[in-house]
């Protein structure tokens, strides 16, 4: 199915999952996920008195500024359901997946690998989920169409972000919604009840929209910090900002006014109709830069 956004996407850029102990968080996408640190941000009184997310940022599968966030809210090591809250997925380099389940069982990461996708249908040949410390699930999979991105280096040769799960209560509302607003198509399917993959035209990335009954805790409940980060190309971003109708709201006497750095000046925070958190941007706008950065620079 066609989209009729004008929206142009240009990839799942990275994102930023829940974390009770940084440091533990890092063991694990340090090693299992062969995540480069880059920087941790927020590490001062502002962040010690929870004003601003305390955060570490890393490259995992080629990805920078992907990370974690320090959060109060308790997170279960052992969520309630399969694939509770925004699942990441990375596409692994190889022909299947069991050398990583190898590796993950040795590390007790409760590894649990599906091999039967329909091979006529499904983009996601096959798949393997795994849990890090904090109860968030990863899921690795083996591509019906690999990417040509070299794999970065680590236990796991991870190639690039293959797709995000995202839990909605509304199929038709999700649907439309990240069509609307992203520019978002329906290509091949994921199969799964109850739930729709969006593909990104232009990156081929996935975005599997799962209905449940209530959207878990860990995505609607956090502080700030975690997120999905969506890009466009600059030509698209404001009429994708103007789409975004959700945006956060901060404290202080300008509430658009994002109340930390970010590097890139193009960039909004908001949600979906569902609370999960997103944030927008503009593809590849590096080096990274200082200066104020307000959400609604482009918008009328």
């Amino acid at each position: 199915m066609a989209t009729t956004s004008p929206v142009v996407l240009e990839r799942i850029d990275h994102g930023v999952l829940p974390s009770n102990d940084l440091g533990r968080a890092f063991r694990f996408w340090g090693n299992f996920m062969g995540g480069r640190i880059g920087h941790l941000t927020n590490l001062n009184w502002r962040g010690l008195n929870r004003e601003v997310p305390m955060m570490l940022f890393m490259t995992v599968a080629n990805h920078p500024g992907f990370g974690v966030s320090l959060q109060d809210v308790r997170l279960s090591p052992k969520p309630a359901r399969m694939m509770e809250g925004v699942v990441w997925g990375f596409e692994v380099a190889g022909d299947n997946l069991s050398a990583a389940y190898e590796v993950a069982d040795k590390q007790n990461l409760n590894p649990h690998r599906v091999t039967d996708y329909p091979s006529s249908s499904s983009p996601i040949k096959e798949s393997l989920s795994v849990l890090d410390p904090d109860g968030n699930t990863i899921e690795l999979c083996i591509m019906k169409e690999p990417s040509t991105i070299e794999p970065q280096v680590g236990l796991v040769p991870l190639r690039r972000i293959s797709h995000v799960r995202v839990e909605v209560t509304d199929l038709n509302l999700a649907r439309t919604w990240y069509s609307d607003t992203f520019g978002l198509i329906e290509g091949a399917q994921v199969p799964g009840e109850g739930q729709i993959t969006l593909t990104v035209p232009k990156s081929g990335q996935l975005i599997i929209l799962h209905k449940v009954v209530k959207v878990a805790d860990r995505s609607t409940q956090c502080y700030r910090g975690p997120h999905i980060d969506l890009r466009s190309n600059a030509e698209t971003y404001p009429g994708m900002l103007k789409r975004f109708n959700r945006k956060e709201q901060y404290w202080g006497p300008d509430p658009n006014l994002i109340p930390w750095h970010e590097p890139d000046t193009n960039t909004a925070y908001g949600y979906d109709p569902f609370d999960n958190r997103i944030q927008i941007g503009v593809f590849a706008q590096r080096p990274f830069h200082t200066g104020v950065i307000k959400r609604f620079q482009n918008q009328q």
